[in-house]
């Protein structure tokens, strides 16, 4: 197993979005091209911007906004509202703030396989609370199993919530990688320590062992590992 510390930095474009991949120190994880994560106020909107042969996941972890799909109409976005866009070829979204409320969202953008597809998807769903757990912990399915939503990359991402002190055991897989990101409070990954805003990379690992107080909420995200180029 590999674990790798990523410490986050701070979108040299945008103040408000703290990047955990690419970094300085860390500037490649294929299949995934980025994971950051945004907060966005009505004065301080997300714009428009456009993907193209990418995969990008969008999960909202606080406040409420408004989702907009190219030319399309706005559609909502509540805590634990997900959203799914496929782009093979180039699309546009945005995200704006209701007034009066901060949004905050966990972005990650990953590389489409050559031929998954060839026409612009848009999946929705909400990622519900399960009932508490034996580990002391509360999980919110994002995408994968059990979620309705079909990655062509084959992202699965789930949350983890911990309402009591104590540690929680994830099936990761040793053909994926993974990246585990500290949304709030205080919690290690395999015994490494995870402050907030930075992600544990975690490679050719079986599962990870999650580690946290009360009030520690992490994301896990992993995706299949893409084969180094033959030399």
């Amino acid at each position: 197993m590999t674990i790798q510390i990523g410490r986050g930095e701070i979108d040299s474009k945008d103040a408000t979005t703290r990047i955990v991949l690419p970094t300085a120190s860390l500037k490649s994880l294929p299949p995934f091209e980025r994971v950051a994560e945004t907060i966005a106020t009505p004065r301080r909107r997300f714009p428009p911007h456009r993907h193209e042969r990418v995969e990008v996941l969008t999960y909202v972890t606080e406040g409420s906004a408004t989702y907009v799909l190219g030319p399309g109409t706005a559609d909502p976005l509540v805590p634990g509202a997900t959203r799914l866009l496929t782009a093979p070829t180039s699309v546009s979204h945005s995200i704006n703030p209701h007034e009066g409320t901060t949004v905050r969202w966990l972005a990650v953008v990953a590389t489409l396989p050559d031929g998954k597809a060839s026409e612009p998807r848009l999946q929705s769903g909400l990622a519900m609370a399960s009932d508490a757990q034996p580990d002391g912990t509360i999980v919110r399915h994002v995408v994968g199993p059990g979620t309705g939503l079909n990655s062509a990359v084959g992202l699965e991402c789930e949350a983890v919530e911990f309402k009591t002190g104590g540690t929680s055991f994830r099936r990761v897989g040793h053909d994926r990688v993974a990246v585990c990101y500290n949304l709030l409070g205080e919690g290690s990954v395999d015994n490494r320590v995870l402050e907030v805003g930075e992600a544990a990379i975690v490679e050719n690992a079986g599962g990870v062992a999650l580690q946290g107080e009360p009030g520690f909420h992490i994301a896990l995200v992993s995706a299949p590992r893409v084969p180094s180029p033959a030399t």
